[in-house]
């Protein structure tokens, strides 16, 4: 009768230790800083941060475009990256809009102590966009990978200066991700529930309730998504809910592809987000658009 018991103690500390691990590491995962800037492609930009409404600063990089009364568009990194990770692939849009890259509160050069994955960082992207209201930018379009397109469609529920998004390999629940975070056959599940409850004891938030999927229900912008079948990070799941959760939404597109990995971009993405920002921000080539604005 002992030796059970002491069995079932052992697995119940196993099972807290390893929760309490994965909580850790989630919330604190090690850094990613990037060492190329805008100057590497030839491009000026200013260094700029600003105060979120619970008191981070936030710092970016703000690119102008060289041509006047242009939209602006902000990019927004993944999980644990930050904005030099995406600047390869995004500093295409420079000619055409006004560029305002962000890292989120914990990453890159930001302030924080911790990442929470998706529900302060809305209060990051909402900061960004009143730093833009301080320039005179009030019309915004966001392209968010990963951790970045989830907040972007949470926020832009919440901002009405949001006129356009693309979500590209976002998640849809956060649940969900917690348990994809546990690569463990049925152990994940009480795994990911005991981090859940971790979160809500230390973090005073429920992870069940971290809802892109709900956030984009409320949508009526123009919304593209972009996903991967074969995305091992993000899996399709988190897509197809996110897809219906858009289905009465007449501006929604998708572009679901089947072989690429996590972070691999779709064949042709500059000419798909080009042709997008194009339609519902603006003229690319400033000449005029015939096509209706949203």
């Amino acid at each position: 009768m002992k030796k059970n018991l002491y069995s079932l103690i052992t697995i119940i500390v196993v099972f807290v230790f390893l929760s309490l691990w994965g909580f850790y590491w989630a919330i604190r995962p090690i850094k990613i800083l990037s060492t190329m800037t805008p100057s590497d492609f030839g491009v000026n930009y200013e260094d700029v941060s600003f105060h979120t409404k619970d008191n981070v600063l936030i710092r970016g990089w703000f690119i102008p475009s060289a041509k006047a009364k242009v939209k602006t568009i902000i990019l927004l990194h993944g999980y644990p990256a930050d904005k030099g990770d995406i600047l390869p692939a995004r500093i295409f849009l420079h000619p055409y809009y006004n560029l305002l890259f962000i890292d989120f509160r914990y990453f890159g050069k930001s302030e924080g102590r911790y990442s929470t994955v998706g529900k302060d960082e809305v209060l990051d992207l909402l900061a960004a966009i009143q730093y833009l209201h301080s320039r005179g930018l009030n019309e915004v379009g966001v392209w968010g990978f990963s951790l970045g397109g989830a907040v972007a469609l949470m926020a832009a529920s919440q901002a009405p200066e949001i006129k356009a998004v693309i979500a590209e390999s976002s998640y849809a629940r956060l649940d969900w991700m917690a348990y994809e975070y546990y690569r463990l056959p049925l152990l994940r599940y009480p795994l990911a529930e005991l981090t859940r409850f971790w979160a809500w004891l230390f973090l005073q938030y429920d992870i069940k309730k971290i809802l892109p999927a709900m956030a984009a229900e409320k949508l009526t912008i123009p919304v593209l998504l972009l996903h991967s079948q074969k995305d091992e990070v993000v899996s399709f799941q988190h897509a197809l809910l996110l897809q219906k959760a858009l289905r009465n939404n007449p501006h929604a597109k998708v572009k679901f592809v089947d072989s690429l990995s996590h972070g691999q971009p779709v064949e042709n993405y500059q000419v798909i987000a080009k042709e997008f920002f194009n339609e519902y921000l603006g003229d690319v080539d400033n000449s005029t658009n015939p096509r209706k604005r949203h």
